[in-house]
């Protein structure tokens, strides 16, 4: 797809783009089915829940199969895939025939078909931007509608759709820091915190010092009302490396200096303080009592990882003493546990060469470099706080597209560097006074039968 250049006059004309680009419509129903639909509007066929998000990725499914054999995939494509694949096969190994169709069909919709979808109609950096705009309105939707019931308790969106399904989904009413546990429309408060924090560092570097004022206090006032260790973990981490990134501008090779002090940092953690960094991590929670539980169900659960390490097992019945709960408040250590360790080290290359293929592009725009540094701060704070979270329901599908837009970025069309762009007005920020090229034609926002996208 070709982009048609202003000329110089009319660049001079407005030093701003002259219409809001949008995120494509395949991308904007995605966000608001996973986001905005409570799991109680779910269909049950037997044992299987198919939720409103999991429908619209079958059909999703079907409607991006054209444009795979045009997808020119990179390492990063094929070590994901190779995850999801790897997962997959785990499942039918460890759960029969049955939990393969429930449990792969899931996650190979929740995790490759987002992905995909993602990598293949996020194609320039405006609608990466434009989804970066609507990951910020959802966010402070569901902090508005969080907001009464971290006051009363009252869980009134769960309970608005069990009236019209008839489905219940429990939810516990639990009062943290002088408030009730908020859920909003996620399955849990730490989930609907993760969501809200998780994107405050896309929203930093993409907004103008004015948005910032009203944007920031937005999310992390969304983020509390989860009253949950995880989600203020995540949005902490992004505060501390946005303050860290204003300080190190001036250091040439800050990457390198960075890497090398993150690597000291954990060899020194591993080496001296006898619980290695994620044991440190697992430690920062609100409740003492969850810290010491997640400690456990690492100490008890890691062995059993070493027995099968290749496919995983049913992580229910890992070895643990009776006072221990099932359940994994870890989501890498539960990742080699159901799928085992090579699951792993996949997903973690696929995430590793696709930060690599980011970062080495050259002569990038401004809007770019802003995309790049808000999503690299951001996965840091989400990939550290899922060793004290576990992403199951609307927070699985969310990751994965997390590391769409990754991919996308990694891939995606760009103007040049210096294409128009002209100094921001005095007083004004400049983040959003750089001029980009118009289109001259449209992004099918959904897979047209006419016309096929560019390829990545």
């Amino acid at each position: 797809m070709s982009d048609s250049v202003s000329s110089p006059q009319a660049s001079a004309v407005r030093s701003y783009p002259q219409e809001e680009p949008k995120p494509p419509l395949a991308i904007f129903l995605l966000l608001i089915l996973v986001v905005m639909v409570p799991i109680e509007f779910s269909l049950k066929l037997g044992s299987l829940s198919l939720t409103a998000s999991r429908l619209y990725l079958v059909f999703l499914t079907f409607m991006i199969l054209p444009y795979l054999g045009e997808l020119k995939l990179r390492a990063f494509d094929w070590f994901f895939i190779g995850h999801v694949a790897w997962t997959c096969v785990a499942y039918a190994k460890i759960y029969g025939v049955g939990g393969a169709v429930e449990m792969s069909g899931s996650y190979f919709l929740e995790f490759l078909t987002v992905y995909l979808a993602v990598r293949i109609y996020l194609q320039r950096i405006e609608q990466i931007r434009a989804v970066v705009s609507l990951l910020f309105l959802l966010a402070f939707i569901s902090g508005v509608l969080a907001l009464p019931e971290a006051l009363t308790g009252v869980h009134f969106i769960h309970d608005l759709g069990t009236s019209i399904t008839g489905i219940v989904y429990r939810l516990n009413n639990e009062m943290r820091m002088g408030i009730y546990r908020a859920s909003s429309f996620f399955e849990h408060p730490i989930l609907y915190g993760v969501f809200c924090a998780s994107s405050f560092g896309l929203m930093w570097f993409t907004s103008s010092a004015v948005q910032r004022m009203y944007r920031a206090p937005v999310l992390m006032l969304a983020t509390w009302f989860s009253a949950s260790s995880a989600p203020l973990l995540v949005l902490l981490i992004q505060i501390s490396l946005i303050i860290a990134e204003k300080f190190t501008r001036h250091l040439k090779r800050r990457d390198k200096l960075l890497a090398w002090a993150a690597g000291a940092f954990v060899l020194a953690m591993q080496t001296f303080t006898g619980r290695g960094v994620v044991g440190i991590v697992t430690m920062i929670t609100i409740n003492p009592g969850t810290a010491y539980t997640r400690r456990a169900q690492w100490n008890f659960a890691i062995d059993d990882v070493m027995r099968h390490p290749w496919l995983g097992f049913i992580p229910s019945t890992y070895t643990r003493p009776f006072w221990l709960a099932p359940s994994i408040d870890n989501w890498w250590l539960l990742v080699m546990m159901r799928s085992g360790i090579p699951s792993l080290i996949l997903l973690a290359l696929s995430v590793l060469f696709m930060w690599i293929a980011i970062a080495r592009r050259q002569d990038v725009p401004l809007l770019f470099s802003q995309l790049r540094t808000g999503w690299g701060l951001m996965m840091i704070a989400v990939l550290l706080g899922a060793a004290t979270v576990t992403f199951f329901g609307k927070l699985q599908p969310l990751f994965s597209f997390y590391l769409g837009m990754g991919a996308a970025l990694a891939t995606c069309t760009l103007p040049a560097a210096n294409a128009g762009t002209l100094p921001a007005p005095q007083g004004r920020s400049e983040l959003n006074y750089t001029r980009f090229p118009r289109s001259s034609t449209r992004t099918p926002s959904v897979p047209p039968t006419a016309r096929k996208p560019a390829k990545p």
